[in-house]
């Protein structure tokens, strides 16, 4: 088309075909006048616009696209649209087509699609659910919709043949309020059984908890009594891990000396899961995983641990330097994957070995007690640089080092969580408990946790 400015668009015949508009659109002179035109087209070009979105070669931006689709036809595509990904050839051409129709904020539409054969379909429409009425996160509830009437629509879908869909379900039913809590508790009242799992997880999720009926409580607890005497240590890596070790396996011990309380039986898997809830949007102190033996070693799990927190260090240092007193040693980590730092605590018979943090953007200076461990210095030689503590160590470097440290002295020290698994030794079970913080902040919101 040889039109390049928005004055030879207009003075265009009015017969210009949808195909031109369309081509118009990567003409930024060209593209709210296109827009204009494939809006009064409606329905006519919707065919016309999806074929140039899941074209490979196209020269026009994907996003131009999308937006007229949606935002300037709207519901008139939808028919279209919802019937698209069946024609994409690759996967990044149905998450495009998946863009426009949850843009397209139709509520009642995506309820009857929940029905559609297709999975894709089913699950792009539970999403499109999602963004148009998820109250998650403090958004106002959306005053158009009947929450019941979705919920209802979308709780079959827990027992969805296809476990994306269902875990898609699950998910955004967690996110549409309170309404969802009788709806969970009459299925895992009266059924159908195959959808009664997932709705516990959606009470866990929605709720806590708190709201579970006695007897979904005590089928939790029986379950995790079950599987705790068959339970297999694993890696507690939570990406932003803290913990405390001690060289013993009495294990009641550091719980009463730590003043933790209502210690309940937890498997490994469950105490990963407790510790990733705790570690990510923002630290939860108010509760712990604690190991049973592994090694000879119990080791306390949870932000409440971390040595080099400005929040807690003062205190890990004193309940550390108590356990030290009382088993000989005690110590204490922190590791933050992908630049987060580390940090770390040795005491021994009540006197503080070595504390250091390479935390953040902080240099650790703050946090800084005793001269460098040995097993610090070796890690300079084996990273080739000087020895941190010798004349002409380089403190930039000691400090990149310093920063990913953490899990390979653990390993050198004591046990690293990081890296349990069927080699490691296990004796007794694990417990998942409160920390004296809980008493004085409140208890910590509980979820929906793999056990």
């Amino acid at each position: 088309m040889p039109c390049t400015t928005m004055g030879s668009w207009n003075s265009a015949p009015e017969k210009e075909t949808v195909v031109d508009a369309i081509k118009a659109l990567a003409d930024p002179d060209l593209r709210e006048a296109a827009r204009e035109r494939l809006a009064a087209q409606g329905s006519a070009a919707v065919g016309a616009l999806l074929g140039e979105l899941l074209g490979a070669d196209s020269a026009v931006p994907h996003g131009q696209i999308e937006f007229v689709l949606a935002m300037r036809i709207g519901p008139a595509a939808f028919d279209e649209v919802q019937a698209a990904p069946a024609a994409a050839g690759d996967e990044e051409s149905r998450r495009r087509v998946s863009r426009v129709f949850v843009a397209l904020h139709t509520v009642e539409r995506y309820v009857e699609a929940l029905s559609h054969p297709s999975a894709k379909v089913r699950s792009s429409a539970a999403y499109g659910i999602q963004c148009a009425c998820s109250v998650a996160y403090g958004r106002e509830p959306n005053p158009d919709v009947d929450y019941p009437l979705v919920i209802d629509a979308l709780t079959p879908l827990l027992a969805d043949p296809d476990p994306e869909v269902a875990q898609r379900a699950e998910w955004v039913l967690t996110m549409l309020g309170p309404d969802v809590v009788d709806r969970m508790r009459d299925v895992r009242l009266h059924g159908p059984g195959k959808l009664r799992s997932r709705a516990l997880s959606v009470l866990a999720s929605v709720g806590g908890e708190e709201a579970l009926s006695p007897a979904d409580r005590a089928v939790v607890d029986r379950l995790i009594r079950i599987k705790v005497l068959d339970d297999r240590p694993q890696s507690l890596d939570t990406c932003s891990t803290s913990w405390i070790a001690v060289p013993t396996g009495d294990q009641r011990g550091v719980m009463e000396l730590l003043d933790l309380f209502e210690a309940r039986p937890a498997t490994f898997e469950l105490g990963l899961n407790v510790g990733v809830h705790d570690s990510h949007d923002g630290a939860e102190y108010g509760r712990v995983y604690v190991t049973p033996e592994v090694d000879g070693w119990t080791l306390v799990l949870g932000p409440w641990c971390n040595p080099v927190d400005p929040e807690r260090a003062e205190d890990v240092l004193r309940v550390v330097t108590e356990l030290s007193r009382r088993y000989g040693r005690g110590q204490a980590y922190y590791f933050g994957e992908q630049g987060g730092g580390s940090g770390w605590l040795v005491v021994e018979e009540g006197t503080v070995v070595r504390r250091f943090g390479s935390y953040w953007d902080d240099d650790g200076a703050r946090y800084t007690v005793g001269e460098p461990l040995s097993e610090e210095r070796a890690a300079c030689v084996e990273e080739g640089i000087t020895p941190v503590g010798d004349p002409g160590a380089d403190d930039e470097e000691w400090t990149d080092l310093a920063g990913y440290l953490a899990p390979q002295l653990a390993e050198q020290l004591s046990v690293s969580p990081l890296d349990l698994g069927p080699q490691n030794t296990v004796r007794g079970i694990g417990a998942v408990a409160l920390t004296p913080y809980a008493r004085e902040h409140g208890r910590p919101h509980t979820g929906a946790y793999a056990i």
